[in-house]
């Protein structure tokens, strides 16, 4: 599918999500629900918000550790555009602009540190799935009719279901990893139909993907990472609380539970692949989360509107600063990160020459070997 059909698709897919949001909505009674906002109790779930990025950058460099040691601040620095594409492009983008904008000024290739971005993401997806499984057991939800209290027994087995699914991955990741050696020389020989460069990228991805994965096999960097995820989402789920109290919302309506349970729907709202952070499906879920638990319409739709907000500004301003004073674009670092020499061109952006055939060689060599 061609770049501006999928533009297309993903426009009308998150035009369909805005109106079903926005439809029966009182624009007035939202806008004094905004107005009437603890904008104290935002500005602490923004900082929240912010903090979380320290967190990634920290955990990040724990999982590049094996291949590479870049500065903390040339990794806020990749992090805040890599979100801002997530923001502004997608999930897809974000994992091709964030190690492109790490190789652009440190020695790190870009397919090493895409396989620790891939990492990453499989933390958070286990994490929020833990996270959502286990609140689902502790949470009460008050039955207000048969209909919802149906359903939400349906969201309970869903919940489990994930959180077996998510163990499954985990485990197969960990034997992939004890298993490497065999499994790689496997790979290698079942990509051979797979044009050279390519099946050269494809490999060295792999490769850097099990050494990444070493961290499942470490006790003392299994510890470190899972404590930052842990860290990180508690930090996510006490702001989406910090904006639903800020509207007034009484704890008995939704208590912390019920936080964690509106970040899970939000959540999987996001994962619909629309510009803007989700915009319409992230608003929808998160208002139908909200309704769910009894939160009247209108305030329901004020605060995802709020939260999205909350948690858009920050990576975007940090990420629209870095790439003004770096001068780069998001296109720019979409295409060094997608390309097969994109080690290369990262080199190129630091030296202004291109690298020599023997000097490629030996950065290969010193950025596997850390």
């Amino acid at each position: 599918m061609s770049g501006r059909i999928r533009t297309i698709l993903s426009l009308a897919v998150g035009a369909l999500f805005l109106y079903w949001f926005a439809h029966k909505l009182n624009w007035l009674e939202v806008w004094i629900e905004v107005r009437k906002a603890n904008w104290g109790q935002l500005g602490l779930a923004l900082a929240l918000l912010v903090g979380t990025y320290f967190v990634r950058v920290l955990r990040w460099r724990e999982l590049l550790e094996p291949m590479a040691r870049p500065s903390l601040s040339a990794l806020f620095r990749a992090t805040m555009i890599g979100f801002t594409a997530l923001f502004l492009v997608g999930r897809a983008a974000e994992m091709i602009v964030r190690p492109a904008a790490l190789s652009v000024k440190e020695r790190v290739h870009p397919s090493a540190s895409y396989a620790t971005v891939m990492i990453e993401r499989v933390f958070d997806m286990v994490m929020v799935v833990v996270f959502f499984a286990v609140n689902l057991i502790f949470f009460e939800y008050i039955a207000r009719d048969a209909d919802a209290t149906r359903l939400f027994g349906w969201i309970k087995v869903t919940g489990v279901l994930l959180l077996v699914v998510a163990a499954a991955g985990i485990y197969g990741l960990s034997a992939f990893r004890r298993g490497r050696n065999g499994a790689l020389t496997y790979l290698e020989r079942k990509l051979t139909w797979l044009p050279k460069s390519a099946g050269a990228a494809a490999m060295s991805l792999l490769r850097h993907i099990s050494e990444g994965l070493a961290v499942l096999h470490d006790a003392r960097g299994l510890t470190i990472t899972v404590s930052y995820t842990v860290l990180l989402w508690l930090m996510v789920a006490l702001a989406h609380l910090l904006v639903v109290r800020a509207f007034g919302i009484p704890y008995a309506e939704v208590p912390f539970t019920g936080a964690v349970f509106v970040m899970g729907i939000s959540m999987l709202g996001s994962v619909v692949p629309t510009p803007g952070g989700a915009t319409g499906p992230f608003h929808t879920a998160t208002a139908a989360a909200l309704a769910f638990l009894g939160v009247e319409q209108n305030k329901a739709a004020s605060v995802a509107i709020i939260l999205h907000l909350v948690i858009f500004t920050p990576a975007t301003v940090f990420g629209m600063y870095y790439l003004a004073k770096e001068g780069l674009s998001l296109d720019r670092l979409r295409r060094i990160g997608a390309d097969k020499g994109g080690e290369d061109k990262a080199d190129e952006e630091k030296t202004g020459q291109p690298l020599s055939p023997h000097k490629q060689e030996n950065e290969g060599v010193l950025a596997a070997r850390g």
